[in-house]
């Protein structure tokens, strides 16, 4: 089956597949369907199922190989198996890993959940500036311009990047994690309670800060500036330390 002709290609379908493989092996980067397209002088459809069968292949056939191949949005990569890490860094220099503290990490959650979105924004939801964490999240690649707002100063508009859907290990922003409403009460409770010890006067937290991410999807950015019910969810996952070949 794998040396049938596709109606739409001058390849057979496991030629295809072979093309797709070298041209994520030689990129090291993502690489669009498009791209995939070219090179095997056909249709985007013919492509994109092409690269679906080599990223089925390589999840269930070949997962114990050095290599596998990943989604990212709609792009496909070749990245090393981290189950390999350790074997890597015996003869390679040890990989420089970014040092995302709790404040970074919130920043990033922040940002992930809520993009695109100002640091006016950001700083809002935190309480506290947020310039540093900001800077080290574009300095690592994880966030990204993604525009500016039509208000007066025009701040930025931030969002994360492939980078980021690489290191968490996610295929697309629907793969975030969400926490249930009980978890948050919870967490409201317990906030509550230290900040009642600490001031030494009953602190209620407003409720409903914390939102299901997706429900804010059709909200536009101009609402999302007056909205003062922002969530700031964290990402569980703070091991990055998978790296593309």
């Amino acid at each position: 089956m794998g040396n049938e002709l596709s109606s739409s290609s001058n390849y057979s379908l496991l030629e295809q597949e072979n093309i797709v493989e070298s041209i994520l092996f030689m990129m090291g980067e993502s690489v669009s369907v498009d791209t995939l397209a070219t090179a095997i002088e056909s249709t985007v459809d013919v492509a994109k199922d092409a690269a679906e069968r080599l990223y089925t292949k390589y999840q269930n056939e070949y997962q114990d190989r050095g290599m596998k191949v990943i989604k990212l949005g709609s792009k496909y990569q070749m990245v090393s198996n981290n189950k390999y890490f350790k074997n890597l860094v015996l003869v390679a220099s040890h990989p420089q890993k970014p040092v995302i503290t709790e404040s970074i990490l919130e920043t990033l959650s922040i940002i992930a959940y809520k993009q695109p979105i100002s640091k006016p924004e950001i700083e809002h939801i935190r309480g506290v500036k947020s310039d540093y964490a900001c800077n080290r999240l574009l300095e690592y690649g994880l966030i990204e311009e993604k525009g500016r707002l039509e208000t007066p100063g025009r701040p930025i508009l931030f969002g994360t990047t492939e980078e980021f859907m690489l290191r968490f290990g996610i295929e697309s922003l629907d793969d975030l994690p969400i926490l249930d409403a009980t978890k948050f009460a919870e967490i409201e409770s317990e906030v509550e309670k230290e900040l009642t010890e600490t001031l030494g006067e009953p602190v209620v937290i407003e409720k409903n800060i914390y939102t299901d991410n997706k429900a804010d999807d059709n909200k536009t950015v101009e609402s999302n500036i007056d909205d003062e019910t922002h969530d700031t969810e964290k990402l569980d996952n703070n091991d990055i330390s998978e790296a593309p070949r």
